[in-house]
């Protein structure tokens, strides 16, 4: 074990997110026939990408506060930003005469196991901040 992941579990949440996202683009890269389709699929990976790193910084802010609000508040803005992130993209593939369904795939297919390493990550660490038995 790292000296880190005692007390902080943030390194080992960090590097599973970072392996969701690889394999994302890995997938998003491989999969659709079509370079459209691909193209589409990367953006979504991508902007997902984007927003889960952001959103596990913030929450690992919001932990280190030790603050029900500012735990709260995170959730929200992490949720607002994904919405703007989902819009956003649309709009651009719509915009391009593009297909929304590898774009819509490819960005919840990574928000879904982001979302598990996020929950996970909260749950950890507040563990640890609680004595490590609750």
């Amino acid at each position: 074990m790292t000296r880190e992941s005692g007390s902080d579990p943030f390194r080992s949440h960090a590097g599973l997110a970072a392996g969701v996202m690889v394999v994302g683009l890995v997938v998003a890269a491989a999969m659709p026939k079509a370079a459209d389709d691909r193209l589409a699929a990367l953006l979504g990976v991508g902007l997902s990408a984007v927003a889960g790193v952001l959103a596990l910084l913030l929450k690992r802010r919001a932990m280190r506060q030790a603050d029900l609000k500012a735990a709260l508040k995170v959730v929200g803005l992490v949720f607002a930003l994904r919405g703007v992130c989902v819009g956003l993209g649309l709009a651009w593939v719509v915009s391009r005469d593009l297909s929304a369904v590898p774009f819509v795939g490819g960005f919840f297919g990574v928000y879904f196991a982001l979302q598990w390493i996020e929950v996970s990550y909260v749950m950890a660490a507040s563990k640890g901040a609680a004595g490590g038995d609750e």
